[in-house]
């Protein structure tokens, strides 16, 4: 079975549940399908499901305010990545024994979250990647990071999110047949990019 992309509408409320949706971009630009969630709602359970049926690098998209007040200085002084992705230091909470863990890269998820929280509560590097989003959302940046702060911001939730991409069984990336079929094996919300300029550009 293959399950048809979902309204705008379906996923913002599958996201304020705490729930993982599935979101697709152009298929001229990376052409990949990558779980997004809330960060706000992150389990050991959600970090468990993303990286064992996504298979890709969990990364979790944030404000440049959090990055600022975070300390989460850039990965490197010039970025030359072809879609300009703009990773940070990867940290672990303080906390943390390895920093590995479902759990306790939700610990550290939680954490960058968490409004109270402090530069000093990470250590560098780390088992998780903040990916700094262009302001204006996918209005100004049609990637999956800038996806992930504007659907938590339209749930009504923290602008910070988790995700990480979807590889398919042979290691190569979900093509979207395959993507559909994920989305009804596990029965999610699945949306493109585009849909979400749409619904952006009129709201």
């Amino acid at each position: 079975m293959n399950k048809r992309f979902s309204t705008i509408e379906a996923a913002v409320e599958a996201i304020q549940r705490g729930d993982v949706v599935i979101v697709v971009d152009a298929e001229d630009r990376e052409n990949e399908g990558d779980f997004i969630c809330a960060a706000e709602k992150i389990s050991p359970e959600i970090v468990n499901f993303m990286i064992t049926h996504g298979r890709g690098q969990l990364c979790m998209p944030i404000l440049p305010e959090d990055g600022q007040r975070l300390q989460l200085d850039p990965m490197v002084d010039t970025n030359t990545a072809p879609l300009g992705t703009n990773y940070t230091v990867p940290v672990d909470h303080r906390t943390n024994r390895t920093g590995i863990t479902a759990a306790e890269r939700s610990a550290t998820i939680a954490a960058i979250c968490d409004p109270s929280s402090r530069p000093s509560d990470f250590v560098r590097p780390g088992h998780l990647f903040p990916l700094v989003a262009k302001e204006g959302g996918v209005l100004r940046r049609a990637g999956h990071t800038e996806a992930a702060v504007d659907l938590t911001r339209l749930a009504g939730l923290r602008p910070c999110g988790a995700l990480c991409e979807i590889l398919d069984e042979t290691g190569d990336r979900a093509n979207r047949k395959r993507l559909g079929e994920i989305a009804a094996e596990f029965n999610l919300e699945i949306i493109s990019i585009e849909q979400l300029i749409a619904y952006r550009r009129v709201r």
